[in-house]
């Protein structure tokens, strides 16, 4: 594939980006020394900032998703790019695949093919993790802050499951794009608004 077949990205989805990046990781850290405090005493000050910080994080983690999800409504090639299930796209995914097995990595923007394929499963998974939490979060405050009833377990338990998928990707993301950056570093433009 060539640079040309590759869109640049829109300045709203680089400012976008960037906000994920900085929210869902200040997410994933928080949450690796998080515990549900339920207005416990003798719980450390540090825990409860960790916790409501948490918490309000993630709705403002949410509130960018829905900002991308519109953006990707609003832009055909955007959305070509994430949801790569038909066409050209389609087939970019396949010689993506054939050109990494022989160490040849995809053109930086927006193309479509195994880089879209996994940015929309990754926007996909976060948008999942932000729903369950928004769902706790609603509930945690209708309870006034204490452990709410047993139907909190269920989007509880959706998060918790969400969460490894999220922390699988932002793995996977990260040691990609610096493989990627490694050979051409033109994809890290992506940061530059």
């Amino acid at each position: 594939m060539h640079g040309s077949d590759s869109l640049p990205w829109p300045r709203s989805v680089k400012w976008l980006h960037i906000f994920l990046a900085l929210f869902i990781t200040f997410q994933l850290m928080s949450e690796l020394d998080m515990k549900a405090i339920w207005k416990q005493v003798g719980i450390s000050a540090f825990r409860h900032f960790l916790f409501v910080s948490h918490m309000w994080v993630g709705i403002a983690s949410t509130l960018v998703i829905v900002l991308f999800w519109l953006v990707v409504a609003r832009n055909v090639q955007l959305r070509a790019h994430l949801f790569p299930y038909h066409g050209v796209y389609l087939q970019r995914i396949g010689k993506d695949i054939q050109g990494a097995t022989r160490g040849i990595f995809p053109p930086a923007g927006m193309r479509g093919g195994l880089p879209g394929l996994v940015h929309g499963l990754g926007l996909l998974a976060i948008s999942a993790m932000g729903a369950s939490g928004v769902v706790m979060f609603v509930m945690i405050y209708a309870a006034g802050g204490v452990k709410p009833g047993d139907p909190y377990a269920i989007p509880h338990a959706i998060h918790s499951l969400i969460a490894n998928l999220v922390w699988a990707y932002w793995w996977g993301h990260i040691a990609m794009a610096l493989l990627h950056a490694s050979r051409t570093p033109r994809i890290l433009r992506i940061f530059i608004p």
